[in-house]
Formats: C-alpha cells, structure tokens, sequence
C-alpha cells in the first residue's frame, strides 16, 4: 500500500470512528414519549440518568438545553439525558413535584439524587452531572 492509500484509509477509518461515537454519544439523549418510556428509560435504570423537565415555549429551556446535551455528550455514555415535555407528560411532572421550568433531577434505579431549578451556567452543570457520577461510582464500589 503506498502512501496516498495509507492516507485515504486512515482518514476513511477516523471518518468512521468519528460517526460511530457521535450515534452512541446521540442514543444517551431521548425524549419521552409516555409513562412507559419514562417507567424503562428512567426508573428502570441502572445506569445515572438526567431527567430534563422542559417546556416547548420556556426561553429559559431553550438555552439550557445545548448546555446540558455537550455536557451529557462529554460523558461518553457514562451518563444519559432523559427529557420530558411538561405539557405533554404533565402527570410525570406532578408525580416529580416539578413546578417551575427548566429543571434537571438526576436519579438512578428510580431513585431521585439531587435536583436543579432553572437555567445553570455550565460549570454549574458540569458539577451536576459529576456529582451524580460520582455518587454512582460510590454505589457500585459499595455493592
């Protein structure tokens, strides 16, 4: 193979590499549907999952929302995105005490660990997310 090919082959493969981790990163972040979803996604897992209570006309929302995907996204699936429309899933909201928009609760296995009113700054956010890995971390090591 001379070099031109090594070349061409190297940046097919990256090219490749590149796609595959933006889909996995992509999957961490879904939107629910129903109370089934919500009950498979979010209580059922085991995994650290971020719960994004939002509304479609809540500014506030708007920006947060970038924010908290590049930061789940740079967890690399350590942690998902889960985000819930209130208007559309209204009973969820009310069963989560959520009241006002944008709040972010991290749980896992159906467990609520800590909650965030409103929009955050990223540090903020990144402080977040960190701690519930963390918490997460702790809990594995411990069982």
């Amino acid at each position: 193979m001379n070099m031109f090919s090594r070349s061409i082959a190297k940046s097919c493969q990256v090219a490749i590499q590149r796609t595959f981790t933006s889909s996995v990163v992509r999957r961490s972040i879904v939107k629910i549907q129903d109370q089934e979803d919500f009950n498979k996604l979010v209580i059922n897992s085991k995994e650290p999952v971020v719960v994004d209570f939002f509304a479609t006309w809540c500014g506030p929302c708007k920006m947060l929302q970038p924010r908290i995907e590049s930061i789940i996204g740079e967890q690399n699936g350590a942690v998902s995105l889960v985000k819930v429309d209130i208007d559309e899933n209204a009973e969820i909201a009310m069963e989560y005490g959520v009241s006002v928009v944008p709040e972010l609760i991290a749980m896992r296995g159906g467990k609520v660990l800590s909650k965030i009113v409103g929009l955050q700054d990223e540090d903020k956010l990144r402080q977040f997310v960190a701690k519930l890995i963390d918490q997460t971390t702790v809990q594995k090591e411990t069982n």
